[in-house]
Order: C-alpha cells, then sequence, then structure tokens
C-alpha cells in the first residue's frame, strides 16, 4: 500500500471517531443525563436568620442616693419579691445628717417659743414678724428631718417588683452615683425574641408572619411565634445593614429561659400550595428568560418557561411545563 493510500485510510478512521465522539455526546449522553421528573406539591418560602432572648420589659433599679456600697445581697439568677433588700449603702452620712435635722428642729422650736412669748398678748408688728419667721423655720426644719429620715429609709435600694435579677451593676465598696442602675431585673415568664432581618429580605416581611426557632440551649425543641415590630429604620453593622425586629411567643412548659439565650430563626414569608416543583439546579438563565432541558423519549430539547416562588433548592413552575415531565438537573 502506498503512503498516499495509508494516509487517506487514517484520515477516514479520524473522521469515524469524531462521528461516534459526536453521536455519544448528542444523542447517546442525553439519554444517561441526570433527570428530574416535574411533581406537584407545596413549597414554603423562609428567610433563616438568628436572634437572642430579652425581657419584654426589664426594670433597671436605680440609686436615689450618691453613697457607698457595703453589701449586695442578690446574685444574677436570684428570685425576688417586690421589697426584698437588693443592695444597701452606708446610712452613717445620713444617720449624721437626721441628727443634725434633729438639732435644728430643736433650735427652730426653741426660736419660735421666744418670739411667741415676746409677743405676748398684744404683738407689735416686729413682734408678730418675728413669730411667723420663727414659724416658717420651724416647719422648714420639719420637712429637712422628713427628707433626711426617708434618705435613711432610701439606703435600702428594694425590688419594686416581683422577678429575677438579671445583672448586677454595683459592688460592695464601691461608690454609687445618685440615678445610677444597682440591678437589672426581668420577668422571666415575659420574654421575646429580638432578631435581625437583612436588608435583602425586608421586602418579603411584615408583621404577623409565622416565626419557627430553636434555642441553642433547646435545639430539640421547635418554638412557634409571630414576627412583629418590624422597625422601619436600619442599623449598620460590620458593614452589613439590617433591620430589627421581634417575635412574640409564649414559651413551652418546663424549659428554662433566661434573657440572652441565642436562637436560630426561620421566618415564613409565603406557602405556595399544590404547584409544580423542580429542582433549582435544572434551570438556565439567559438574560431575563429561563430555560430548562425536557427529556422526551430519550431526546432532549430546550424549553423556555416561567417560574415563581423558590425555596429550599426547589422552584415553582408557573408555566412552560407538565406534571410528570422529565428535565435534566445539572
Amino acid at each position: 500500500m502506498s503512503r498516499r493510500r495509508s494516509a487517506l485510510v487514517a484520515a477516514i478512521i479520524i473522521v469515524l471517531i469524531a462521528i461516534l465522539v459526536i453521536a455519544y455526546f448528542v444523542v447517546g449522553h442525553g439519554s444517561n443525563a441526570r433527570t428530574a421528573t416535574v411533581t406537584r406539591g407545596s413549597l414554603e418560602a423562609t428567610i433563616e436568620t438568628v436572634g437572642q432572648l430579652e425581657a419584654k420589659n426589664p426594670i433597671a433599679v436605680h440609686s436615689t442616693l450618691n453613697g457607698t456600697v457595703t453589701l449586695v445581697a442578690v446574685n444574677p439568677g436570684d428570685s425576688v419579691k417586690a421589697g426584698d433588700v437588693l443592695v444597701q449603702l452606708d446610712r452613717k452620712p445620713y444617720d449624721d445628717a437626721v441628727q443634725a435635722a434633729q438639732k435644728e428642729l430643736e433650735n427652730a422650736e426653741s426660736t419660735l417659743n421666744l418670739a411667741q412669748l415676746q409677743a405676748g398678748t398684744n404683738p407689735n408688728d416686729e413682734q408678730r414678724a418675728a413669730v411667723l419667721r420663727a414659724a416658717q423655720n420651724l416647719e422648714a426644719a420639719r420637712q429637712e428631718l422628713q427628707r433626711a429620715e426617708d434618705q435613711i429609709a432610701e439606703t435600702l435600694i428594694l425590688a419594686p417588683s416581683d422577678g429575677t435579677i438579671v445583672d448586677v451593676k454595683t459592688a460592695a465598696g464601691t461608690p454609687i452615683g445618685q440615678g445610677s442602675v444597682a440591678v437589672d431585673m426581668a420577668n422571666l415568664n415575659d420574654l421575646s425574641l429580638s432578631v435581625d432581618i437583612d436588608e435583602i429580605d425586608i421586602p418579603h416581611v411584615t408583621n404577623g408572619m409565622t416565626a419557627t426557632f430553636r434555642l441553642d440551649a433547646y435545639p430539640g425543641t421547635e418554638i412557634k411565634g409571630t414576627l412583629t415590630d418590624v422597625s422601619p429604620i436600619a442599623k449598620t453593622s460590620g458593614g452589613t445593614t439590617t433591620f430589627p425586629a421581634t417575635v412574640s411567643f409564649t414559651a413551652p412548659d418546663g424549659l428554662i429561659l433566661r434573657p440572652g439565650m441565642n436562637a436560630n430563626v426561620s421566618i415564613q414569608t409565603a406557602v405556595r400550595s399544590n404547584v409544580l416543583l423542580i429542582p433549582q439546579s435544572a434551570l438556565r438563565t439567559v438574560g431575563k428568560r429561563t430555560f430548562v432541558t425536557v427529556v422526551r423519549d430519550g431526546k432532549q430539547s430546550e424549553k423556555e418557561i416561567q417560574i415563581g416562588l423558590s425555596s429550599g433548592g426547589q422552584v415553582e413552575v408557573a408555566s412552560g411545563l407538565n406534571e410528570g415531565d422529565r428535565v435534566v438537573v445539572h
């Protein structure tokens, strides 16, 4: 066989191999492609976020005096009743103030008695004025004594209501200013879940939506609540913009809940029932158009479809496919 004929035979063989390869990918490969069947079912769209338990109506217990703390009678987690002592201040300065006020009161009483004695039964204008001033000074001394005695009572910082101690802001031996918070309290039967919703998700969120969450402390228990108080004002932290919101709920029996517990939260934003569904991996998008590859009788064809809601890797098919159709998934 001549060299020219050998080269021709080799070329023919190469062309045949190429045809076989193309046929495999065009015909055979299509028949072996992974496919999914168009099914009918329900689809729920959810937003995933995190949250933290907070007291609905926290109570900050303030000191009404300047002073030095001598006793802290509670620790975080303690349950207290209204009127229980939380913190005690050094009362010596206020005892001294009471003694000084008592002396001022005694002096004022003596001054009034003397003015009345000097005025007699037929006082002149000056004597009447002296009696009036002495009486006014006596009343002021009485009020000052009452104020000093009230401050003695205020050296005991008391629980304003029943509740649980969440945080203690002071310690024995440290100074505390008037108006400073000594203790934070809360009613642990009245908690809510604070969540942050990403700005991307906020258009799909409204008050009243169903939210479920699982606390890190109780991962096996799903708690159901309602989304409320979605803030119209965003906050930015670390380059992320979110909108604060609240999930109101009733705590299940048997759970010991505390402010600050963390939770994983799902907010249900939409539900589609009895719709056609395909995997999201079957979609191919060109601009604003969506296509799938349909397999019928071992042959593939491209088809444009309209889609709706998507969630959890599933997509609602609004039009373009029928139940039972098979589509290629990638």
